[in-house]
Formats: C-alpha cells, sequence, structure tokens
C-alpha cells in the first residue's frame, strides 16, 4: 500500500478526493464496457452462434476484472487508515482497520528508543529506454534496486517493548530520518545486511550484526541488484527456505512427469483426429496448440522451481519424449505414417523449448557481461 508524504516526517494512506474520484470513474468505465461486450456476445451468439462471440466474452470478462481489481484496491484506501509521523517528540505509527473495528497505535518517545538501525531493502523500478531502428520504441522494464529500511527498537508508552520498522525508497527521505534521530540523542546503526524478511523481534534484531553509523551507507540506494543480495536470514527462516526450495524442486519434477502423461492422453486420444500430410500433421490440426502448451508448462515449471540446473532442461525433455513414444506405442491410430507425424511433433516441441530456454540464458549472459563492463568502464571514468 502506497503512502503519501509532502515532508518526509509525516505519512499517510489516505487518498485525496480527486484520486477517488478518479478510482470511482475507472471503476465505471471498465464495468460499463464489459456489460457492452457481454450484450454484443449475447446477440452474436443469437445471430451467428458460438465463433466471435466467444472472444467478446473473454473481452467482457477482462474488463469486469480489470472493474473488480480496481475497486478491490479502493477498498484498501478506504476500509484502512494508516497514518506514521516522525514528530517533535518521537516516533508515531497509527493503524485502524474499519471493517474489522481493530486499531493499533503505537508511540516511542525518543528517549525511550534503545537504537535505530538502517540496512538495505529492495524494490521494483520500471526503467525506459530508447531503441533506433526502422522506428523508434520506447521500451520499459522493471529492474530490482536497492533502497534502505530503518528498524527502530525501543519501549512505547505503555512500557512495552516494540521494534517497527520503516523502508525508504529515496536517499532524500532517509537523510532527513537520519537528522531527526540524530539532533534527538538516538544511536544510529547500521547493517551491510538486507533487512527485507526480518521478523519484527528484539533477539533477532540484536543478532543482527551491526556497527556504528558514520555518515555513509555500504551499499547505493537505487543501484541495480541483480539477487536478493547478502539478505539477512535466521536459522528458522533458513531452514524453512531450504525445505521449501527442495519441496519445490520436488513438485517440479513431478510436474514434469504429468505433462509427460498428458503426452500419453494426447497421442492416443486428440491426434488420431488430426490430418497427416506427408510425414507431418497438417497445418488445420491442433499441433500448434499442442506444441505452444506443452512448451509453456514447461517454463511455468521452472518458475515455480525457481533455481535450474544446467541439465535439467535435457532430463525433462527426455521425460516428455518418453511419454510421447508410449503414447505411439498405445495409439489405435493404424496408419503408417501416423508414427512419423508423431515423431516430428516430438522434434519440434523438444527443440522449440531447448532452443528458447537456453536461448534466453545466452542473452541473459551476455546482458550481464555487457551491464558489467559499462560499470567497469564507469569506475575508471570517475576515477580518471
Amino acid at each position: 500500500m502506497e503512502l503519501q508524504t509532502k515532508d518526509n516526517r509525516n505519512y499517510t494512506n489516505q487518498l485525496p478526493k480527486w484520486a477517488i474520484g478518479c478510482h470511482i470513474g475507472l471503476i465505471f468505465i471498465f464495468v460499463l464496457l464489459g456489460m457492452s461486450v457481454f450484450v454484443l456476445g449475447v446477440k452474436e451468439v443469437s445471430e451467428t452462434g458460438l465463433g466471435f462471440s466467444i472472444l467478446l466474452f473473454v473481452i467482457g470478462v477482462t474488463f469486469l476484472g480489470f472493474s473488480w481489481f480496481a475497486y478491490r484496491n479502493l477498498r484498501k484506501y478506504l476500509d484502512i487508515v494508516i497514518t506514521i509521523q516522525l514528530g517533535d517528540n518521537g516516533y508515531e505509527y497509527y493503524a485502524k482497520n474499519k471493517k474489522k473495528g481493530e486499531e493499533q497505535h503505537i508511540f516511542l518517545p525518543y528517549e525511550n528508543i534503545k537504537y535505530v538501525l538502517i540496512g538495505m531493502d529492495y524494490r521494483l523500478k520500471a526503467k525506459s529506454k530508447l531503441h533506433s531502428g526502422d522506428n523508434y520504441q520506447m521500451r520499459t522494464k522493471f529492474l530490482k534496486v536497492r533502497s534502505s529500511k530503518i528498524i527502530i527498537y525501543g519501549i512505547d508508552t505503555t512500557n512495552q517493548v516494540r521494534v517497527t520498522s520503516f523502508p525508504h525508497a529515496e536517499q532524500k527521505s532517509l537523510d532527513v530520518w537520519i537528522d531527526v534521530f540524530k539532533k534527538n540523542g538516538v544511536t544510529i546503526f547500521h547493517t551491510d545486511k538486507a533487512l527485507t524478511a526480518t521478523p519484527r523481534n528484539p533477539d533477532v534484531i540484536e543478532s543482527i550484526p551491526k556497527e556504528l553509523f558514520e555518515g555513509s551507507l555500504s551499499f547505493v540506494m537505487g543501484s541495480e541488484a541483480e539477487d536478493f543480495d547478502n539478505l539477512f536470514l535466521t536459522e528458522k527462516q533458513q531452514e524453512v527456505l531450504a525445505e521449501k526450495k527442495k519441496k519445490n524442486r520436488k513438485n517440479g519434477f513431478l510436474f514434469t512427469i504429468l505433462l509427460s502423461l498428458s503426452q500419453i492422453m494426447m497421442v492416443c486420444f486428440w491426434f488420431p483426429h488430426w490430418d497427416i500430410v506427408g510425414d507431418s500433421f497438417s497445418d488445420s490440426s491442433g499441433e500448434f496448440v499442442a506444441l505452444f502448451c506443452t512448451v509453456l508448462l514447461q517454463f511455468f515449471i521452472y518458475v515455480y522451481k525457481g533455481r535450474v540446473k544446467w541439465y535439467e532442461p535435457i532430463r525433462d525433455m527426455a521425460i516428455i519424449y518418453i511419454g510421447i513414444f508410449i503414447g505411439i506405442l498405445l495409439s489405435p491410430d493404424e496408419r503408417t505414417t501416423f508414427q512419423s507425424a508423431v515423431q516430428t511433433y516430438a522434434m519440434m516441441t523438444i527443440g522449440a523449448f531447448l532452443f528458447f530456454y537456453f536461448g534466453m540464458k545466452v542473452y541473459s549472459w551476455f546482458g550481464h557481461l555487457w551491464n558489467n563492463i559499462g560499470k567497469t568502464k564507469q569506475k575508471e571514468d570517475s576515477r580518471f
């Protein structure tokens, strides 16, 4: 949830009236477009039957989905009130859930703050670049960049130990908070660890390696981060993460086996209905749909698994081929060219997946190499 501020000391999630009006107007437009397209779809069904009407229904559902998303997003700002203030006397946090009737208020006077810890955090940033060619095109991609997180550790006015945090996306806002803490005599520590997943637990905060803040950070805010580098995790978090990775890898392998079994079903019950031209299926068959879905699903499996070892794509394509081969043996199709047509489908599917997968890996490798060369050149220019 985005917070609004004018002075980098007072934050709130409450939207101005014009922004609420824009949200309501956007919701109304999406609902109107969705219902209109649905009416056109119903009319198309009554006149010409299914066909183009399916596309209209999909478009209608898409617009209604946009309206639902915009409505839910607006409700978050209307149902929940959050205010954060770094005032003259201390740090104050207030949150109220109007729907549930719950409230939370924390006030940490500066004299009761044991210390403040500044660490690294991450956020997504859109980066646009103009590419020249036959036509100039503006391309935008989202990058993971480094930001900062402040953890405040102290005792509130109800004599309870509190650990709270606040992220800073810009150096300017962080500097304002540092100046306020310094003026009020609050001890400031700094760590090179990323505090993105750090629990708000006093014992955990005490265990983080830290040193007194002397005016500079060990990282550059806004700089690109290739991965969640130097992330601080407790032993329990590390165990949970390792177990999750192990489980995801196991499930990913099982999903690939299920995808291979689906190839058997397709070869036995779907492929026999396709026309064959020469040694391959005709252009009017569903071969492209089957190929596209198989490749796409395997990519989704890899996204779910996370890290993929270099040999796994070859192994998984072998598993897919075994499923296709078993399907050939079990298929009731007696055409002499059926086996060669299915083999052609298998080679196209496996070849397409391996080409795109390793092609993206090579492209990513050259991209990292080019970025490193650019960073090295910038450092040399700055030294010069």
